[in-house]
């Protein structure tokens, strides 16, 4: 049990006894009865918590992470906590990437290593970790907006910084992540070309040889990335009697392989890459150089007289999503494609191609023209059939009202005798009455 012991100054400390029996004292201060009685109680946790091994309540976990350095160093020195390390922003922001290195893609130490400086650039860089404010960290996602950046990138630093801050308080270097509350997330493109069966028809038509074709063909008909995708790929990721291909990306190497379908103006294209490779050739497609690739692109797509814009790539795989979410399920096309329904919708098929309101209305006029031409059909045949019943009943000289009458003679009847099963039509003799 812990005790609050005040002199005569006004001065509080809080009095326990460790595990091993020693009596241990933690001064306070001058601090008010009832916030040295809620340290009392907590201490009395952290000292139980020592004593039996178990974990201290989260009242008291959250207690600890809100002291101060000072408060800390005193509970540490009676062994009631570990000892808090001073970190600056920028020892940790550079210890963090670093750590990093081995297990993050290029784009993406790349993407952090911009996060670390933006940060570095406003925050002092000795500044410690846990003086960061959420606050502070929402003036920095302001001053970011006044650097004339897009909200897309605002929002990829603030998603970093978050992850940044987050592994510290994992760490227990700091409480709370300050960065926490920032928006953040991937930003829906609003650039929504799509390219035509016409266009790329154009453009595979302008290259010049059958490895460009097949490059704009993976793109538009099989919605590859390029060239993370379609570089890697080797012919015996082909096959080509199920009309399958393999695809395996760098961006989600943590995912099992992926299974595209062989269309076939993709089929089309693979065969004539066949027919012009060498017996050594393993791979598809051998155009290197990022630089190179632009300008060609731009070239081929001048002759093809197509409108060349920005994230030409990308557009192409988006209006091969399109296009196959015109005939196949959503889900499907989400496991060709290579993400999610919800990445899908936000980023991909996030709009309605012309094509395709084309294609609506030529089925609607079609089907209107099918109901007309049925509700003609059955009008002609109606007339036909009124005539043909007109014909029979003027041919019909007793007329139909009183068919149930004139179609039996009165004077005629069939009668045969009981048990016999052939019965024989014979005249009605009617005879005496018998009382």
């Amino acid at each position: 049990m812990a005790s609050v012991t005040t002199r005569r100054n006004g001065s509080r400390f809080i009095g326990f006894i460790d595990g091993n029996g020693k009596p241990q004292t933690i001064y306070v201060g001058k601090a008010a009865l009832r916030h040295a009685e809620e340290a009392r109680v907590k201490v009395e946790d952290l000292v139980s918590a020592k004593v039996t091994g178990h974990a201290s309540a989260d009242e008291t976990s959250r207690w600890l992470a809100g002291l101060d350095d000072r408060m800390i160093g005193k509970l540490a020195r009676v062994d009631l906590t570990v000892p808090r390390q001073s970190v600056t922003l920028q020892g940790w922001l550079t210890q963090h990437v670093d750590q990093r290195e081995g297990e993050l893609k290029p784009e993406s130490r790349r993407k952090l290593g911009l996060t670390r400086d933006k940060l570095l650039a406003y925050f002092d860089p000795q500044t410690p970790l846990r003086r960061i404010t959420p606050q502070q960290a929402a003036e920095w996602r302001q001053w970011l907006r006044g650097q004339k950046l897009s909200e897309a990138v605002i929002k990829t630093y603030s998603g970093n910084a978050k992850t940044l801050l987050q592994e510290a308080v994992r760490r227990k270097l700091i409480g709370d992540n300050p960065f926490q509350h920032l928006k953040s997330g991937p930003t829906p493109s609003r650039y929504t070309r799509y390219i035509t069966a016409d266009e790329i028809t154009r453009i595979i038509d302008a290259c010049a040889d059958s490895e460009w074709k097949l490059l704009f063909g993976l793109a538009r008909y099989a919605g590859l990335r390029i060239p993370s995708e379609s570089h890697p790929l080797r012919w015996g990721h082909v096959d080509g009697e199920r009309g399958r291909l393999t695809v395996r990306s760098p961006k989600t190497e943590h995912h099992a392989e992926r299974v595209v379908l062989i269309t076939p103006k993709l089929m089309k294209r693979l065969l004539d890459r066949i027919a012009e490779c060498g017996e050594d050739d393993q791979h598809l497609v051998t155009i290197r150089g990022q630089g190179r690739i632009m300008k060609q692109v731009r070239a081929i797509c001048a002759r093809a007289g197509v409108e060349l814009r920005a994230r030409l790539w990308q557009t192409l795989r988006a209006s091969c999503e399109k296009e196959w979410a015109m005939t196949f399920p959503q889900y499907v096309v989400s496991k060709w494609i290579g993400h999610s329904i919800t990445v899908s919708g936000r980023h991909y098929a996030n709009d309605v191609p012309d094509e395709l309101y084309k294609q609506a209305a030529r089925t609607g006029m079609q089907a209107q023209r099918n109901a007309q031409q049925k509700a003609h059909e059955t009008g002609r045949n109606d007339a036909k059939q009124k005539a043909t019943a007109s014909v029979a009943n003027g041919r019909n000289s007793l007329g139909c009202e009183n068919l149930q009458e004139s179609s039996v003679s009165p004077a005629t009847t069939r009668d045969w005798r009981r048990g016999e099963s052939n019965p024989r039509p014979g005249t009605f003799q009617p005879g005496p009455l018998r009382v």
